[in-house]
C-alpha cells in the first residue's frame, strides 16, 4: 500500500449491471493509414489572435485555416527551416510528443532521433495522435475488452522525400514583406527569403534559377519574407505533398500546362484507371518537363506556376483493395492477470510507435496512396471470435474506424476522388444523403463509397456496430461538410448514429474514450427487460422509482415514479395499481406547447456561478452560457433544437421527420437515484427559531425529488404526481447532446443517477431553509444544491434559477456516488453538506468534503490517503463512498462529531469533526476489510451507526457496513468473498482488521430441508462481548479483546455482495444482498433480505421475518428453534429496505424492497415490490434519528 501516483483506472459501466451479462466485448480498431495520415492536427494561423509559434511554421498570420499540413520529417532541410520545413511546433493540448515528451504549449521538434540513430516523427500528426489514443485505450480497457488492430495491407513500401507545393495566382507569384489575404490569394513564408546568403548552397542555387525563370528581381525575392499564392498543398481541402526522390530542395514548374484544366480534359473513367496526369513544359532549375498525378487527396496542380519546397519524408507503396493487414489478431484474454495484460499490451505497442525514416521498423506507416476502406472493413468482419473465453457468451462486436479521409478505391481496384473534393466535382462524382443522414444510393455514383457503405451494412446485419472517427480538419463539418455527411452516412449504416469529428488531439482522445465507454455500456443482453427500483415509504403511500431499458413502441430507455396506496389493516395491503404515474404526468404536461410554456427547468451557469433558465438564449431570453451551448452542438448547429428536445419538444424526433431519437416517454430511466420525500420540516433541532420554521411550513406541499437519466433532477408533487420543476446540473452538459442520438438506445449513458438528500439548515443570516443536495452517480463529478424551502413559490424559471444555490466541482472529485449528508456542526449556526469524492477521480485518492450548504464554499477537503498513506494503493481503484455523520453522545439535534465512510480499498474511516474549526478535524483509519486471502473488500454503500449496546456504561459507536461493488463490467465475474461487518469504535482505536472481530456463521437452508417456500438463512449465537467469550476462547485463559462481529456473505452464493445501505430497525440491522447470475450469458441475479441482531450478529432475538410467506410472523418462522436471519427474495436486484408499521391489533411491520418481479417472493404492487412481514421487538419507533433501535 502507499498513496503514490496512480496507475489504476475504473471503467464505470454506463448501463445497469444488474441487467448486464458478463461477456467481454470485442473491438476491431481499423486505421486507414493513407499518406495523408502524416498530416498535422494543428490548425496553423487560424485567424485573429494566432500565436507567433503557430504562424512561424510556413504560414502567415492572415491565413484562416491551414489544418492538416503533412509535416513528418520536417526540420531536416537546411536553408528551409524558416519556411517550408520548420524545426519546432507548439505542443497542443492532450498530446504528448512520442519521442521527446513535453508539456502543452512547449516547443518541441517535429523530428527527433531514436535509439539506433533513426529519425522519428515526433509531431502531432494524425497518425501519431491515433496511435497514442489507441495505446491509452488499450491500457484502460484490455482488462474488460478484447481488441484487434488492422491497417491497410501494403507491398513495395518505399521511403520518399516530400515537398510542399505552392500554386500561383492567375498572374503568377508575388513577393512582399506585408502578409495579406484576399478571397483568392494568401501569403506564405517565402522559401527563397534570404537565399542569397543561405547556409544551403543547394537552396541558394535553386532559388537563383527560379528568380531567373520568373524574370524577377533577385533583391525582391531574396528580401521578401512572404510569397503570394493562390493555394497550397497544406490547405485543408488538399492536404497533400509531393512524394519523390533525388529532386532539388526548391524548384519551379512553369511554362505550358497540359492540360490547362484536367477536370474538363479527362473523364471520370481516366481517373478511375489512374490515367490522370498534368505536365509542365519547363522546370527551374532544370531544362526538362514535369508531370504529376493525384494521390488519394484527388488533387493535381494546374496553375500557371507551382513552386515546390522540400519538407521531410513520407512513405508510398501499393495498397491491397481486397484485404487488410491484421497487425494484431483479436485477443482472447478472459479474466487476465497483470502479466497477461502487459503481454497483450506489448503485442500492440510496436505497431503504434511513431513513424521512423527506416523501412525496416514495424510501426504502421502512412504509406497508402489510396484509401480502400472497403478492404479494411471486409477483413474486420473476419477478425472476431465466436465466443468470449471468460464466460462462453457470445460477445458484442464493434469496429472503430479511424480515418482522416474518405474511401477512394473501390473493391475492384478503381480510384475515385473523395466526395466533396474539387476533383470529385470536376469529374462528376456524386454522393447524396437522406434526411436521416444515411446514404442515398440512387443519388450516388461514388463506387468506393458505395462499397464501403455496403460492407458496413454487411457488418451491421451480422450484429457488428461500426463507429467512425473523422480525424483532422479535412473531414471536419466546418471545413468539409460533404466529408462530414459522408462519414455520418457510414456511422448511420453502422448503427452508431453519427461520426465523431476530431480536429485536435483533445477531440480525438475524447471521441475514442466516449466510444469505448459506450461499448462498455452496450455489452449486455438487450432482451433481458428487468425492472430495478428504489422505494420510499410514508404512512400511507409507497413511491416506486423504476426504469425500463426497452419500452414500447421505440425500444428506448424510460423511467417512472409511481405512488401506491398502502393499507396495513390485517397485514400490509399494497394497491395493485398506481395512484399516479409521473411518467404519464410529464408526457401530458409537456404536450403541445407545454414543454416551452409550462415546464419549469433551470440549470447552473458555472461561468457566472448562478442558476439560469434551461433555455437557448435569445433576445429577451436568459439562458445557458456559451460553453454549454458548444457542448450541446459539438459537431453541428442544432444546439437550440436540442434544448427544446430535452425540455420535451417532440417535433424534431425521427417519427416527425427530424433527426433526433424517438421517445416512448419523456421521463428518463431512474436506475440508481432513490426518491426523497420532503413535506413539513421534521428535523430534530430544538432551537426556538426552528420551531417557528416548522410552524410556518406545517402545510408545505409534500414533494418528491429524484434524479433521472434524462439529464434532470425532477420535483414532483407527492399528492398528484405533477412535475413542479426540474433542474439540469452543469455536470451533465458535456454528454447531453447524446440523448438526441438515434443510437442512444443501444449506447445508454448515466446523467443524474445519484440520489438526492434533503435537510434543514440555518443560513448566515439566521434564517432556516430546506436544502436539497445530490450527486450524479455514474453521470458526472459534481454535487448540486437547491433551496426547496417553498416549492409552491417556484412558479417561474427565474424563481427556480434563483433557488439554485450552487454546484460543487473540484479536481479531487470522481463520479459522485452516494447521497450527500446534511448535518449540523459545532460553531455558531454551522451546518454542512458532507460527501465523499466518489470513484474514478484523476488522483485516485479517497477524499472527504464538507461544504457550506448556502454557498457551496469548501469548509474542508481531507485527503484520507494522504493522511494515512499506507492505507491506500495507487495500483488499485480508490475513492470515498457515501458518508454517515453521528453525535457520539446520542444527543438528537446536536452537532455531529464523527463521520464514518468506507472506500473502494476496504478502509472504514472515522473523521473527527467536533472542532468548530475544520482545520482541526482529524482522521483515523478505523478498520480495513479483507477476505481470508488478503483481498481488500470494497465498501460502496453508506455505513449505519448507532450507540454501542452497553451505552452509556461504555462509550463509543457500533458501525455496520457490508462489502462488494458492482461498478464496472469486470465486477460481474468477480467472485471474491465479501462480508458484513459490525465494528465497535471506542473513539480512539485504529487499524482494526477482521482478526479483531468475532466471526459468526450464516448458513443457507434450502427449501427441501426447511420446508419453507424459499431459501432461508440461519445464524450462529456466539456473543463477542465480554464477559461472554467466543467459542474459540477457552474459559480460564486470557481471551482476546474483540471489537465487534462479522460474517461472510458466502451463504448467498458465489459472488454475493452488499450494495445497498444497511438499515437499523427494532434492534436489528437489516439489509439486502445481490449475487450476479452464475449462469453464463444470463443477465440479472438473486437477492436476499437479511436481518441480524445488531448487538451480537446472531439471529434476531425473536422471530422477525416471515419465512413461510403466510403474512404473519410467529413461531412458525423459525428453524432449529431459532429465528431466521434471512430469506431469499428472488431473481432480481433488491433495493435498500424500507419499513411500514401498523399498530392496529398489535404492532406489526412490513419490509418493502423495491425491485420485485412477478415471480419474486411475496410480490406486491403487481410484482414491482417484494413485501415481507416482520415483527419488531419494541412498540416504539423513531424515524428521524440514527438511534431509532434503542
Amino acid at each position: 500500500m502507499g498513496a503514490g501516483a496512480s496507475t489504476a483506472t475504473l471503467a464505470i459501466s454506463q448501463v445497469p449491471l444488474t441487467i448486464s451479462t458478463p461477456a467481454r466485448p470485442q473491438v476491431v480498431i481499423a486505421v486507414t493509414n493513407s499518406e495523408s495520415m502524416d498530416g498535422s492536427t494543428i490548425t496553423y494561423c487560424n485567424g485573429t489572435g494566432n500565436s507567433g509559434a503557430n504562424c512561424s511554421n510556413g504560414f502567415s498570420s492572415t491565413y484562416t485555416g491551414r489544418g492538416g499540413a503533412l509535416l513528418t520529417g520536417s526540420g531536416a532541410v537546411g536553408g528551409l527551416t524558416g519556411s517550408a520545413s520548420p524545426i519546432n511546433y507548439p505542443v497542443p493540448a492532450n498530446f504528448t510528443p512520442p519521442v521527446t515528451g513535453g508539456a502543452a504549449g512547449s516547443m518541441q521538434p517535429y523530428t527527433s532521433t531514436v535509439s539506433g540513430g533513426q529519425l522519428a516523427d515526433n509531431s502531432p500528426s494524425r497518425l501519431n495522435v491515433a496511435k497514442a489514443g489507441i495505446l491509452s485505450i488499450l491500457n484502460t480497457y484490455l482488462a474488460t475488452t478484447d481488441f484487434a488492430l488492422l491497417s491497410y495491407q501494403m507491398s513495395n513500401t518505399s521511403r520518399f522525400t516530400t515537398w510542399v507545393y505552392y500554386m500561383s495566382p492567375a498572374g503568377g507569384f508575388g513577393f512582399t514583406n506585408t502578409p495579406t489575404a484576399t478571397s483568392s490569394t494568401d501569403t506564405v513564408l517565402n522559401p527563397c527569403y534570404g537565399y542569397s546568403s543561405s547556409s544551403s548552397s543547394s537552396v541558394k542555387s535553386n532559388c537563383g534559377s527560379i528568380v531567373t525563370a520568373l524574370s524577377a528581381s533577385s533583391s525582391t525575392v531574396s528580401g521578401s519574407q512572404y510569397m503570394t499564392v493562390g493555394a497550397t498543398s497544406d490547405d485543408a481541402s488538399i492536404n497533400d505533398v509531393l512524394y519523390a526522390s533525388n529532386l532539388n530542395p526548391v524548384f519551379l514548374t512553369y511554362g505550358t500546362v497540359s492540360p490547362s484544366n484536367p477536370y474538363s480534359y479527362f473523364s471520370l473513367n481516366s481517373y478511375k484507371n489512374g490515367s490522370i496526369s498534368v505536365s509542365y513544359s519547363k522546370v527551374a532549375p532544370n531544362s526538362g518537363g514535369w508531370s504529376t498525378s493525384p494521390t488519394n487527396a484527388g488533387y493535381v496542380p494546374f496553375t500557371p506556376q507551382v513552386l515546390y519546397a522540400q519538407r521531410g519524408w513520407g512513405y508510398g507503396g501499393s495498397q491491397s483493395y481486397s484485404a487488410a493487414a491484421t497487425n494484431v489478431a483479436m485477443t482472447n484474454l478472459g479474466s487476465p492477470s497483470a502479466s497477461q495484460l502487459t503481454s497483450a499490451y506489448n503485442s500492440f505497442s510496436p505497431f503504434l510507435q511513431p513513424e521512423t525514416n527506416s523501412t525496416s521498423t514495424s510501426e504502421i506507416k502512412a504509406a497508402a496512396g489510396q484509401s480502400p476502406i472497403y478492404a479494411l472493413l471486409k477483413t474486420a468482419q473476419t477478425s472476431f471470435t465466436s465466443t468470449s473465453s471468460s464466460s462462453g457468451c457470445t460477445p458484442q462486436k464493434y469496429v472503430v474506424l479511424i480515418t482522416d479521409g474518405l474511401p477512394t478505391q473501390d473493391k475492384s481496384g478503381y480510384y475515385w476522388p473523395p466526395a466533396g473534393s474539387a476533383a470529385a466535382t470536376g469529374y462528376g462524382v456524386t454522393a447524396s444523403f437522406n434526411a436521416d443522414g444515411s446514404l442515398n444510393v440512387a443519388g450516388t455514383n461514388d463506387q468506393a463509397l458505395l462499397d464501403a457503405i455496403s460492407q458496413i451494412q454487411t457488418l451491421a446485419s451480422a450484429g457488428i456496430k461500426t463507429y467512425v472517427i473523422g480525424l483532422g480538419a479535412g473531414v471536419a463539418p466546418a471545413t468539409n461538410p460533404t466529408a462530414a455527411q459522408t462519414l455520418t452516412a457510414m456511422a448511420v449504416a453502422g448503427n452508431t448514429g453519427s461520426y465523431y469529428p476530431a480536429v485536435s488531439p483533445a477531440a480525438f482522445s475524447s471521441a475514442l474514450g466516449s466510444i469505448l465507454v459506450q461499448i462498455q455500456k452496450g455489452s449486455y443482453d438487450q432482451a433481458s427487460v428487468a425492472l430495478n427500483s428504489t422505494t420510499l415509504s410514508t404512512n400511507t403511500q409507497a413511491f416506486l422509482a423504476s426504469f425500463n431499458p426497452s419500452d414500447t413502441p421505440y425500444s428506448d430507455w424510460t423511467g417512472d415514479l409511481a405512488a401506491y396506496a398502502l393499507g396495513t389493516s390485517g397485514g400490509l395491503n399494497v394497491s395493485t395499481s398506481a395512484s399516479w404515474s409521473a411518467q404519464t404526468q410529464v408526457d401530458d404536461f409537456a404536450s403541445g406547447s407545454g414543454w416551452q410554456n409550462t415546464r419549469l427547468i433551470a440549470t447552473w451557469d458555472a461561468v457566472n456561478n448562478k442558476g439560469v433558465p434551461f433555455r437557448w438564449p435569445a433576445t429577451g431570453v436568459t439562458g445557458i452560457n456559451s460553453t454549454q451551448q458548444s457542448q450541446l452542438q459539438p459537431s453541428d448547429t442544432k444546439g437550440s433544437l436540442r434544448v427544446n428536445y430535452l425540455r420535451g419538444d417532440a417535433s424534431q424526433e425521427a417519427r416527425n421527420g427530424g433527426a433526433f431519437r424517438n421517445r416512448s416517454h419523456l421521463l428518463g430511466d431512474i436506475v440508481d437515484s432513490g426518491p426523497v420525500y420532503v413535506a413539513k420540516p421534521d428535523g430534530p433541532y430544538i432551537d426556538s427559531s426552528y420551531q417557528t420554521f416548522i410552524s410556518n411550513n406545517a402545510n408545505r406541499t409534500p414533494m418528491l425529488y429524484v434524479g433521472a437519466n434524462d439529464g434532470m433532477v425532477h420535483a414532483f408533487n407527492a399528492s398528484t404526481g405533477n412535475e413542479a420543476f426540474a433542474f439540469v446540473p452543469n455536470g451533465v452538459f458535456a454528454n447531453l447532446y447524446q440523448l438526441t442520438s438515434t443510437s442512444y438506445n443501444s449506447n445508454h449513458i448515466y446523467f443524474v443517477d445519484g440520489s438526492p438528500q434533503a435537510g434543514d439548515v440555518m443560513f448566515a443570516d439566521g434564517s432556516w431553509h430546506s436544502v436539497l443536495a445530490g450527486g450524479l452517480g455514474g453521470g458526472g463529478k459534481t454535487i448540486y444544491a437547491l433551496d426547496v424551502t417553498s416549492p409552491s413559490s417556484l412558479t417561474s424559471e427565474t424563481a427556480l434559477a434563483n433557488a439554485a444555490l450552487w454546484e460543487f466541482s473540484d479536481s479531487g472529485m470522481g463520479y459522485s456516488f452516494g447521497r450527500p449528508t446534511i448535518a449540523r456542526l459545532n460553531g455558531s449556526n454551522a451546518f454542512a453538506v458532507l460527501f465523499g469524492n466518489g470513484y474514478a477521480s484523476s488522483g485516485n485518492h479517497a477524499i472527504f468534503y464538507a461544504v457550506n450548504p448556502q454557498t457551496g464554499a469548501t469548509l474542508a477537503k481531507i485527503d484520507l490517503c494522504s493522511s494515512v498513506p499506507a492505507a491506500c494503493s495507487s495500483s488499485a481503484p480508490q475513492g470515498l463512498s457515501e458518508v454517515v455523520a453521528v453525535n457520539s453522545s446520542g444527543n438528537a439535534g446536536a452537532a455531529v462529531d464523527t463521520v464514518y465512510a468506507g472506500d473502494l480499498q476496504g478502509n472504514l474511516w472515522a473523521i473527527n469533526v467536533s472542532s468548530a474549526n475544520p482545520a482541526n478535524w482529524s482522521v483515523r483509519l478505523l478498520f480495513t476489510a479483507t477476505d481470508s486471502s488478503g483481498n481488500h473488500q470494497p465498501i460502496t454503500s453508506a455505513p449505519a451507526a448507532t450507540l454501542n449496546p452497553n451505552f452509556p456504561k461504555q462509550k463509543g459507536m457500533m458501525v455496520f457496513f457490508g462489502t462488494g461493488q458492482l461498478l464496472a463490467q469486470s465486477d460481474l465475474t468477480n467472485t471474491n468473498t465479501q462480508a458484513f461487518y459490525a465494528v465497535y469504535d471506542n473513539m480512539t482505536i485504529t487499524s482494526l482488521t477482521p482478526s479483531n472481530l468475532l466471526q459468526q456463521t450464516e448458513t443457507a437452508i434450502t427449501t427441501s430441508v426447511s420446508g419453507f417456500p424459499s431459501t432461508t438463512v440461519s445464524s450462529s449465537l456466539y456473543n463477542w462481548q465480554s464477559p461472554n467469550p467466543p467459542l474459540s476462547c477457552v474459559v480460564g485463559r486470557t481471551c482476546p479483546t474483540l471489537y465487534g462481529w462479522y460474517y461472510t456473505l458466502s451463504f448467498a452464493g458465489s459472488g454475493s455482495r452488499m450494495l445497498t445501505n444497511p438499515q437499523l430497525f427494532a434492534g436489528n440491522v437489516v439489509y439486502t444482498t445481490f449475487s450476479p447470475s452464475a449462469t453464463p450469458c444470463t443477465a440479472g441475479g438473486s437477492s436476499f433480505l437479511m436481518s441480524s441482531n445488531y448487538a451480537t450478529g446472531g439471529p434476531p432475538s425473536q422471530p422477525f421475518l416471515d419465512a413461510n410467506g403466510d403474512g404473519l410472523v410467529n413461531s412458525s418462522d423459525v428453524y432449529n428453534q431459532q429465528p431466521l436471519s434471512g430469506v431469499q427474495l428472488g431473481s432480481f436486484f433488491a433495493s435498500t429496505p424500507a419499513f411500514v408499521v401498523s399498530n392496529q391489533g398489535g404492532y406489526t411491520a412490513s419490509i418493502l424492497v423495491g425491485g420485485g418481479n412477478s415471480s419474486s417472493r411475496n410480490n406486491c404492487a403487481n410484482g414491482k415490490l417484494s413485501c415481507t412481514s416482520s415483527s419488531p421487538s419494541q412498540q416504539y419507533y423513531s424515524w428521524s434519528g440514527w438511534w431509532q433501535i434503542l
